[in-house]
């Protein structure tokens, strides 16, 4: 059986509980480290130590996996006590708290422990700048200021991101279209799912996404199912002009798990090898998905190759041509320098 179908029956089985069919032949132990750096690479080595739990493998591969979901675990509720600290500080001023992505979406996991994240994304609605003054200020923090989409800055050693949006609006345009839209929306479970999915398909476009935002998605839509209005979301994924990134998150979904997400698209949208191409490049990477630390030039050529390779996937995302992308990049770069040579 291949890794990347094994991956996905060890998430299934942490998720619903019931041992994995991994095939008529045994998984050797070579195999065995390959699923482990998968699901390393994949941001799910703490959830799927759940279905290798009572599995003979080798000791020298569980040891590892085990030691993932312990260090998950410990990371989370570090992360969960900082952010509880910054929302207490907030809710002194009056100021509402919405938290994007982590430690929101761990709470649809079978242990919210088990979601690996980095950072804690927050939104302050229409007070962005006076939350970053009080937390500059109660929380002796330095704000820093390098990105047109957020600000952050680093409390007891977690980076907090401070969103004045919820799509970067300067990349692409067409990002602020539908920025009204969410911010009409939010809280809902319609924000939830449409928020989730544009924020996947930025990255997507961009660089890349993992299985652990394929997870987050299966998760978010099967958690909400009964409270999402679909056709409401179905037109603006559409209008959006990325229903053919939705189809094929859809049709990996619902291969791997086995659950249909409630969005029709037409057969022709996406090529007979799209979805199995994009499974393959989210379980093993592709040249360009995986950030680069390099900084200075180095950063700049790898961003430029990586520019025109993901030309693909920003016609299965954007309505906007490539000139329109191109100048807005630019643009936005231009405007913050500091982004251009370093990692932000």
């Amino acid at each position: 059986m291949r890794d990347q179908e094994i991956i996905f029956r060890l998430i299934r089985s942490a998720i619903d509980g019931q041992p994995p069919y991994l095939g008529t032949q045994p998984v050797g132990a070579s195999q065995w480290w390959t699923l482990f750096r998968l699901a390393q690479r994949g941001h799910v080595a703490a959830l799927t130590s759940l279905a290798i739990a009572d599995m003979d493998i080798p000791r020298d591969v569980k040891i590892p996996w085990f030691a993932e979901c312990e260090k998950a675990g410990s990371w989370y509720r570090y992360q969960l006590g900082v952010q509880e600290e910054v929302e207490k500080v907030m809710n002194r001023h009056l100021v509402d708290t919405l938290v994007l992505k982590g430690t929101h979406l761990a709470q649809y996991y079978p242990q919210p422990e088990l979601r690996e994240f980095g950072d804690i994304d927050l939104y302050f609605y229409s007070r962005h700048d006076e939350a970053d003054e009080i937390a500059h200020r109660e929380l002796g923090v330095t704000i820093h200021n390098d990105s047109q989409h957020h600000t952050k800055y680093d409390l007891r050693g977690v980076t907090v991101e401070s969103h004045y949006d919820f799509l970067n609006r300067f990349y692409p345009r067409s990002n602020g279209r539908l920025e009204v839209s969410l911010k009409k929306m939010a809280p809902s479970a319609n924000f939830e799912v449409l928020f989730l999915m544009r924020h996947m398909a930025g990255h997507f476009a961009a660089s890349g996404i993992t299985i652990r935002d394929i997870t987050d998605f299966y998760l978010t839509c099967r958690t909400l199912h009964g409270d999402v209005n679909w056709p409401v979301v179905q037109d603006m994924v559409n209008r959006s002009g990325m229903a053919p990134f939705a189809a094929v998150l859809c049709t990996i979904i619902e291969r791997r798990f086995e659950y249909r997400v409630p969005l029709t698209f037409p057969v022709y949208i996406i090529g007979n090898d799209t979805a199995e191409n994009v499974e393959h490049e989210i379980v093993y990477g592709s040249r360009y998905s995986d950030d680069r630390e390099a900084d200075g030039l180095a950063r700049l050529t790898w961003k430029v190759r990586r520019w025109f390779a993901n030309r693909w996937k920003r016609r299965m995302v954007y309505t906007d041509s490539e000139l329109s992308l191109l100048v807005a990049s630019l643009t936005s770069h231009l405007a913050k320098p500091r982004s251009i040579l370093h990692k932000m």
